[in-house]
């Protein structure tokens, strides 16, 4: 139980400073210790909707949310999110198709590691903001794989936040937070009734995941998020690799 308190702690920490963290991170981490790539998902996409709420309060009480925007990237993401849950949930019936999942996961963490690094390096913003129609689309494909590996909303998020829109950063942070409750909420009671979410696991995690969430929010406005990603991402990469290793065995 206080490796699972500690790893909601780290994590949701993460979350709240940067926006990015829950999905990407806590499905790999949970299949390494053991549990089944859809009981992973279920299980983070859980934890994912209890530390994200109160983080998400606490950005709202900030003012950091614009709500016109949140609701119009639900629009795509949610239904999204279905679908991936629903694809999961039919591949993971199949134990030969289990090791291909966790390479699918591997790869999507490493692909997500690139693109965060590249956003966090980068000095200056690429204006994509003439394109602001097609957020909604491009939200369905990032709840498609939130709904299949739980990775994606706060990493994707933020990047589509910082290229598509003029958001300041932490008005980013907060609308990214509000649309991966949003996925994450709907993934977790998707598979929730398909039996994956495992509370033995989520709930330690969210116990620690609460104080790691309000202290992570508090600092937004203190700490430099940079070397936090960074060195995130170093470990993302590790676990991913980790997970093709053991996919192709």
């Amino acid at each position: 139980m206080l490796e699972y308190l500690l790893l909601g702690f780290f994590i949701a920490f993460a979350i709240g400073l940067t926006g990015v963290g829950a999905g990407t991170l806590t499905a790999p981490v949970l299949i390494l210790l053991g549990l089944n790539p859809a009981q992973a998902v279920g299980s983070a996409l859980s934890f994912s909707t209890l530390v994200k709420f109160p983080g998400f309060l606490f950005h709202a009480l900030y003012k950091n949310v614009e709500y016109r925007l949140l609701m119009f990237m639900c629009f795509g993401g949610v239904p999204g999110v279905l679908l991936g849950s629903s694809l999961l949930s039919r591949l993971s019936q199949a134990d030969k198709l289990k090791n291909l999942i966790m390479f699918i996961i591997g790869i999507t963490v490493i692909l997500l590691v690139i693109l965060n690094l590249l956003g966090t390096l980068m000095k200056r913003r690429i204006d994509l903001t003439r394109y602001f129609y097609l957020i909604p689309l491009v939200c369905f494909f990032i709840g498609l794989e939130v709904g299949f590996t739980s990775a994606g909303a706060g990493a994707l998020g933020m990047v589509l936040l910082l290229y598509f829109t003029r958001l300041p950063p932490s008005k980013a942070v907060g609308v990214d937070i509000g649309f991966g409750l949003a996925c994450s909420l709907t993934g977790s009671l998707a598979h929730l009734l398909q039996g994956h979410t495992q509370p033995h696991v989520f709930l330690p995690m969210s116990l620690g995941g609460l104080l790691g969430i309000w202290l992570g929010t508090h600092l937004t406005r203190r700490i430099n998020p940079k070397p936090l990603r960074v060195g995130i991402s170093m470990l993302l990469i590790l676990v991913a690799f980790n997970l093709i290793k053991r996919g192709l065995s």
